[in-house]
């Protein structure tokens, strides 16, 4: 590598050390999403070499890493695995899904507002129909709140940081549904997700 080509990597190495460390939001850093915008081809370009696809493009504000996978889910070229995989849940499933109709609804409806913002009793109020009867209120209230940290920690949804002089309610959280949320529950994720629904609902028949 000769100095040109050193001094033009070191404009992106620290873009991909961070793109390592999960996804990249531009409402979060905006100067280092702008290092993606110059930069994303030769980001991309070095992390095939590793078995890494960017996912990113000019009409959305956010961006992250893929493993490259064949048809069956394995990594290809016999490459060691670089990223984690997040193990969906039943109830995880099912909130994305609901979290990904309420961001569709809400850009439908308000063209000027940047952001679906959601509180967790909002949420639980959602997924509450699918589970009448089954579970009583402070288990359900946990197993929603417990599913919404793991949730946030994949990067999907973000809780809302309040300031000492405006403390909300522990169990009433804000979280800003992120439209990342739609690169996992794609058409796929929904078409079988609901395909399982049906099942389980003809077994509880």
């Amino acid at each position: 590598m000769n100095e040109n080509e050193f001094n033009s990597t070191k404009h992106w190495s620290d873009l991909c050390v961070r793109l390592l460390q999960g996804p990249l939001f531009e409402d979060d850093n905006k100067e280092i999403f702008e290092s993606l915008r110059l930069w994303n081809k030769e980001v991309n370009s070095y992390f095939n070499i590793i078995g890494l696809k960017l996912f990113y493009s000019d009409e959305i504000d956010y961006a992250y890493l893929q493993q490259i996978e064949d048809e069956d889910g394995n990594v290809i070229d016999n490459l060691n695995r670089l990223l984690k995989r997040h193990p969906l849940t039943y109830e995880v499933s099912l909130i994305l899904v609901i979290l990904r109709e309420e961001l569709d609804k809400f850009e439908l409806e308000n063209i000027n507002t940047e952001n679906l913002i959601l509180k967790e009793s909002e949420i639980a109020d959602l997924v509450a129909p699918f589970y009448q009867n089954s579970i009583d209120k402070v288990k359900y209230n946990d197993m929603i709140a417990t599913n919404l940290n793991y949730i946030s920690n994949m990067n999907l949804i973000k809780r809302i940081n309040t300031s000492a002089d405006n403390i909300q309610l522990s169990n009433d959280r804000e979280y800003i549904i992120r439209n990342i949320i739609r690169a996992k529950v794609d058409a796929n994720f929904l078409k079988e997700f609901k395909e399982q629904l049906e099942v389980n609902e003809e077994k509880d028949q």
